[in-house]
């Protein structure tokens, strides 16, 4: 069986094949990292054929041995080899690799460049990653004079690039039964009793993201949505057809960005759009929807973003098909349990406390601990009308939630934070103002 060499650039890994076996390598975090997490080198296997696939599988670090072993991958099945390095003491420039053999014949090999920074805290004092809550590309739900266009969206990107938020996390590709891209899936919307289906925009916003994504290198995670049950993970647990309704349709929206979109170098991950606040009960979604998207290809992984008050418990994390989880630290409403204050110091008074729990929760578990922080605030009585925060504000979370989680992704771009050179005037300039500062501060820590 002749090899098909896989090969890197920027830190990305082309999926390569040899006959019915598909081979291909994640890195988790993607990089940079600091000199104080783990990192997980995950290898993905998929056997298109009709007969079992024995092959063995190797992962190393400079050359270094981390795992090696043999792995049968059943007709039509696939399976994921996992492999962690510690960067402790590891500063400067790596490659995570693997090799894949049958017998003498070399399969398949790959490659992932990653650096290692010293740093005082576990995640980079910065936010190597940005939300897109697609809606927001519509003038009616954030002030300014229009609609985004493809060319704003990818705009956006470019801007997202040169702040080092080289990961993009898109909330959702349908919201309301209603797709950010053409959409051939229909399902019936719960929450507004009619059948779902249609477009918010006359563009593709998906392919905008992936394409000018590809061209810098970076990282794309792409939202499931809710399935038109906006309200699911609150009080559908019960319910075992809303359940299995959910999961059908999240299934068939992965197939279809699948199908779509595997192409694209800059496709990452998955997020499961549904905010848990128990996980135990939310597993019986999260863990159905999260073996399928493994299914299309192993290594890819899938993030979710629990509520301000989770339930979860090293042995729930432990046992959860989820890889990351991306707690939302809500300070933006100023959430104290179980109430919004509007007072964003309320939260941040509590916030090392509550990471620290993330934390000791996340020990041992082998799930990614990132954080979910919120760029906006709201002056109440009720939830809506956000605005972006000060950067002084913004800071101080920085400060507090690096000290605790592997990554700092910033919720969320396209209606907080805008370059100064930008078009839409977003918020009275109050999105360029975050940005502007956001931007010095990322130039003096230069990591």
């Amino acid at each position: 069986m002749g090899a098909i060499l896989g090969c890197s650039l920027l830190g990305l890994v082309y999926p390569c094949a040899a006959g019915d076996l598909s081979c291909s390598l994640t890195v988790v975090p993607p990089g940079p990292v600091t000199d104080k997490i783990e990192v997980e080198a995950r290898v993905g296997l998929r056997n298109a054929g009709a007969a079992e696939q024995a092959v063995r599988v190797s992962v190393r670090c400079d050359g270094k041995p981390l795992t090696a072993s043999t792995v049968t991958v059943p007709p039509g099945g696939s399976r994921l080899v996992q492999a962690w390095w510690p960067t402790a003491g590891q500063p400067g420039r790596h490659r995570l690799s693997y090799r894949v053999e049958q017998g003498a014949t070399l399969i398949a090999e790959g490659q992932w460049p990653i650096r290692v920074v010293a740093c005082d805290t576990p995640a980079l004092p910065r936010f190597q990653a940005g939300w897109l809550d697609l809606l927001g590309l519509l003038n009616s739900v954030y002030p300014r004079g229009r609609d985004m266009t493809d060319q704003d969206l990818r705009r956006v990107v470019d801007a997202m690039h040169r702040l080092g938020m080289d990961t993009i996390i898109v909330t959702y590709v349908e919201f309301q039964g209603h797709f950010f891209y053409p959409s051939r899936v229909r399902f019936y919307d719960r929450d507004h009793q009619k059948e779902a289906g249609g477009s918010w925009v006359p563009y593709d916003a998906i392919e905008a993201i992936l394409s000018r994504a590809d061209r810098h290198g970076m990282h794309v995670f792409l939202g499931l949505g809710r399935s038109g049950d906006l309200m699911l993970l609150a009080n559908g647990l019960q319910d075992p057809q809303r359940i299995a309704s959910a999961v059908a349709t999240s299934r068939e929206v992965a197939t279809e960005l699948w199908e779509r979109y595997q192409g694209h170098r800059s496709l990452y991950g998955w997020y499961l759009t549904h905010e848990m606040n128990d996980l135990a009960a939310a597993s019986a979604y999260y863990d159905p929807v999260a073996d399928f998207c493994h299914s299309l290809r192993p290594d890819m992984p899938v993030l979710v973003a629990p509520d301000g008050s989770p339930k979860t418990s090293r042995e729930t994390l432990e046992a959860s098909h989820v890889d990351i989880f991306a707690y939302q630290d809500a300070v933006g409403p100023g959430y104290v349990p179980y109430q919004y204050t509007y007072d964003p110091e309320r939260r941040i008074a509590s916030l090392e406390e509550v990471y620290a729990d993330y934390q000791s929760r996340h020990q041992g578990s082998r799930k990614h601990l990132w954080t979910d922080l919120e760029i906006w605030e709201m002056a109440g009585p009720n939830y809506g009308n956000p605005y972006p925060a000060a950067w002084t504000r913004v800071a101080r979370q920085l400060a507090i939630e690096s000290r605790h989680v592997e990554m700092v992704t910033a919720y969320e771009v396209l209606g907080f934070l805008e370059a100064p050179d930008g078009a839409l005037k977003l918020e009275g300039r109050r999105a360029a103002d975050l940005y502007r500062e956001y931007e010095a501060h990322r130039r003096r820590v230069r990591r």
